[in-house]
């Protein structure tokens, strides 16, 4: 067991929608790149609700706000693919809203090692979504407020 990819970790994510498409990330420092929605690591004695508004921030220089909870995604990889800090991860997934991030406006980059850019939700087929779970619970979150909000790829 390697001790820096076998942890799992927590992870809080931002579904922000604005006219038909999704604010999302690119990778920049991982070869192949990758898209993921906005977001990070949930820290110690920070709720997932602080970490979203948090990450929003330190991404974007972006406030927001919480509209609803959609989901959990439970999630594992094989070291390195997705990461390279760890290969299990839960994902807690808010609808968010954001004055500072609206559809066509390019959002303020923050971070060196992703980049934001708008995507048509139509088209989230068409790219390297990670999770890639997330592409069908994604329409089943914010379409059926009944859904399951608590999905595994374990089972």
């Amino acid at each position: 067991m390697n001790p820096s990819t076998d942890k799992i970790h927590s992870l809080s994510r931002a579904v922000i929608i604005d006219q038909g498409h999704v604010l999302l990330c690119q990778t920049l420092d991982l070869d192949p790149p990758f898209y993921f929605l906005p977001g990070g690591h949930i820290e110690h004695k920070e709720s997932a609700q602080e970490a979203i508004l948090r990450e929003l921030m330190e991404e974007a220089n972006a406030p927001a706000r919480i509209k609803r909870f959609l989901g959990v995604l439970e999630h594992s990889f094989t070291p390195g693919h997705n990461s390279i800090c760890h290969s299990h991860e839960y994902n807690f997934y808010f609808e968010v809203e954001s004055d500072s991030l609206k559809f066509p406006m390019h959002p303020q980059q923050m971070e060196k090692h992703i980049v934001l850019s708008w995507f048509p939700l139509k088209d989230l087929d068409q790219i390297d979504l990670r999770p890639s779970p997330i592409r069908a619970l994604l329409s089943q979150w914010l379409g059926d407020p009944h859904t399951s909000k608590f999905q595994s790829e374990m089972v």
